[in-house]
């Protein structure tokens, strides 16, 4: 599990994992293209976090990756490259994530039955955090972790456990930021839950932007405030990242998140992409079910959230 999530986390693209045993030796059969070196440098560097003595050998000739620790070799990584399907050109592309996931392992299902490839943004201290984000990911559903962060009005409203406040210093930012990585395994991106103080605090963002450099993360802005200098620190930082366009269950009723998801349609065939953010509410999961035919009426295409970023 640290290995796929360095992979993906270094940018790695992986449609299948199948692990093996062989005479001690974890043997990884990866259905994704072989990485790039820089992606490979990237995975480099992040085995050295993990453990001093792992050192990575590429040999791309061959699809083949090694992971030895100290002069033994431990793991084998073999890459496929996966059949492609043809694109299509001009195509409008939308992302959906939903939030606040990681309470319950039976709403994440629910989800993941709905033949949308939508994205999962976990609350680290949630109930079952990483058995959700596992279940999505050999779903080969995207995982984001939904990043804690203080909001207007706190304590009236409250962004939950390890939070992330202005009142903080970097090194327990980061200390923070880290734990969520433990909990939410096969993590690429995050967005902020609540927040709209913190993603007004240049500081504070700038710390958290610097994190997620290193670990190879997106940041999306849920745009919970209006003075949000999120997604211009995360562009400075240099990471991918977007903005939210549309909350599609401000109003927990089926016809009035339908609408929205039109709306959010609209948007991306107008500028070519969208995104919009939703709630694990019952109303809402039966708005998607209904909206799998009408995305295809419409020819337009939904896609993991890193799909449509900003880079």
């Amino acid at each position: 599990m640290e290995l796929e999530s360095a992979l993906l986390r270094s940018g790695a693209t992986l449609d299948r994992i199948e692990a093996r045993q062989d005479h001690g030796r974890l043997h990884i059969e990866v259905r994704g293209e072989f990485p790039t070196p820089e992606i490979r440098t990237a995975l480099k560097q992040r085995l050295a976090l993990m453990a001093g003595h792992l050192r990575l050998e590429s040999r791309p000739d061959v699809g083949r990756m090694t992971v030895f620790w100290g002069d033994e070799e431990r793991v084998f990584l073999h890459f496929r490259s996966p059949a492609r399907l043809p694109e299509q050109a001009g195509k409008p592309r939308l992302a959906i994530i939903m939030d606040d996931l990681g309470g319950s392992i039976a709403t994440a299902r629910e989800l993941l039955d709905i033949d949308l490839p939508v994205t999962l943004s976990i609350i680290p201290a949630t109930a079952k955090p990483a058995q959700v984000a596992t279940l999505a990911h050999r779903r080969r559903h995207e995982v984001m972790i939904h990043i804690p962060m203080e909001p207007q009005d706190y304590p009236r409203f409250n962004p939950g456990k390890d939070a992330l406040f202005v009142n903080l210093s970097a090194d327990e930012i980061r200390r923070r930021f880290q734990s969520y990585l433990d909990r939410v395994p096969y993590a690429v991106g995050g967005n902020n839950h609540m927040g709209s103080r913190f993603t007004e605090d240049r500081v504070g963002m700038a710390t958290v932007m610097s994190v997620m450099k290193e670990e190879g993360l997106f940041f999306i802005d849920s745009l919970t405030s209006g003075q949000s200098i999120a997604f211009q620190e995360a562009r400075r930082a240099g990471l991918p990242a977007a903005v939210r366009d549309v909350f599609l269950d401000n109003d927990q009723d089926v016809e009035k998140i339908s609408k929205c998801i039109r709306h959010l349609a609209a948007v991306a065939k107008k500028r070519g992409t969208a995104l919009g953010i939703c709630h694990p509410h019952p109303q809402t999961l039966e708005a998607l079910r209904r909206a799998v035919p009408f995305f295809e009426e419409q020819g337009i295409e939904v896609v993991p959230a890193s799909q449509i970023l900003l880079h």
